[in-house]
């Protein structure tokens, strides 16, 4: 027989865990027999937060592994597969919108608001119904990173809940509400939400999270590999001497012509990843290599891409340069450039020179310029997952 502590702040349902074997009570009434099992919330926006937080899913179950995990997003079902190795259980819904965009370098600010309030007028509906779901998974807590929902309902059911990320959505709203006020009331639904969370994981590169009432700084989240550069730039060589670049974008709108420009740059290959498509004498699809995505950031001359969480971490890990474009109006925008040029050689290509094809003189630019790594601490997703699995399970 064994006794758990409960989880228990000032003003919030109590979790009671008792001296019953193998059994758990909420709010008086024996539920199920205990079981590890978390409920992890991914914000569909871009893949950088699905990256590492599927990285931090991948340890978990390593060193727990019978810990079940439900994942609650709209991800698609390959990234999932590609980066933790096996199938997760999955439940498909969206609960925050994250900024809805014009196209892959764009955003759509009034769209992005009013879908926003059309989730707040179904708000109370979302949140009851995510208590309902977490009561019958018999969860013992809750991740988020980083829709704001989920707090309020693992508020109001008694678990325990941990955020994670290095921005928060009411920090980015807030630089929008400066020219718009009618982005106030959205912003402090949302803090609500935010303000409700047990414990803030911060991960670097962030942004004004006070928002969280308790905060713990931890490393950078960055896929490893077994191989390092030199080992997997020896299983990308095709023996030309040729430079190789990855494009890293889920999507690229560029110009009629910008084909006609890449392939007169004979003396470089570009690598591309599916959506992406280019049919190409110098284009190489990634599913015909033998690496991850990240393996093939490692071992590429550069990356060209818009600075999101992911890709930059993944660039950082290797020590990769980068010829990156501006993406709209973001915050994390500013943040994420910063540290690149501190710790990596980058350059940087306007978005119309970008989508034109034009990009011989930014990649001889990169590749005449001293190359620099200033490397940073990478073990982020270890110290994340004993985190986890110690607030939630006092294990480890």
């Amino acid at each position: 027989m064994r006794q758990f502590p409960c989880f228990h702040q000032p003003g919030k349902r109590t979790l009671v865990v008792c001296c019953i074997p193998d059994a758990i009570v909420w709010s008086g009434k024996v539920l199920e027999k205990m079981r590890k099992k978390l409920v992890y919330y991914i914000t569909p926006h871009g893949f950088g937060h699905a990256v590492r937080s599927l990285e931090v899913i991948r340890l978990m179950l390593e060193l727990m592994p019978d810990l079940e995990v439900t994942v609650v997003s709209d991800l698609p079902g390959f990234l999932i597969e590609e980066c933790v190795g096996r199938p997760l259980n999955m439940r498909r819904r969206r609960l925050d919108i994250g900024l809805v965009q014009l196209d892959s370098l764009r955003f759509d600010l009034p769209a992005t608001l009013d879908a926003l309030r059309e989730l707040m007028a179904s708000g109370e509906a979302l949140i009851e119904e995510e208590i309902r779901f977490l009561k019958t998974q018999g969860a013992r807590g809750i991740v988020s990173d980083i829709s704001f929902l989920p707090f309020f309902a693992s508020f109001r059911c008694g678990l325990p809940s941990i955020g994670l990320s290095n921005l928060s959505w009411d920090w980015i709203y807030e630089s929008y509400a400066r020219m718009d006020g009618g982005w106030r009331e959205v912003i402090e639904w949302i803090r609500e939400g935010y303000r409700r969370c047990d414990l803030f994981l911060r991960l670097p590169m962030h942004g004004d999270c006070s928002t969280f009432p308790n905060i713990r700084d931890v490393p950078l989240i960055s896929r490893g590999s077994e191989r390092n550069r030199e080992e997997l730039r020896t299983v990308l060589s095709d023996d030309s001497g040729r430079k190789t670049y990855l494009i890293s974008f889920a999507a690229l709108e560029m110009d009629r012509e910008a084909g006609k420009h890449l392939e007169k740059m004979n003396d470089r290959i570009f690598l591309f990843g599916k959506p992406l498509s280019f049919r190409l004498a110098n284009t190489v699809c990634l599913e015909d290599l033998p690496l991850s995505y990240h393996e093939v950031v490692g071992a590429v001359d550069g990356v060209i891409t818009k600075p999101g969480y992911g890709i930059v971490s993944d660039c950082l890990a290797f020590g990769t340069p980068m010829l990156y474009t501006d993406r709209g109006r973001f915050p994390e925008y500013e943040i994420l450039v910063e540290e690149m040029h501190r710790r990596l050689t980058a350059i940087y290509i306007p978005s119309p020179q970008l989508r034109s094809g034009d990009w011989e003189q930014a990649l001889t630019r990169l590749e005449e310029s001293p190359r620099h790594y200033n490397p940073v601490r990478m073990d982020g997703a270890s110290v994340c997952a004993h985190t986890i699995l110690t607030q939630l399970f006092e294990v480890l």
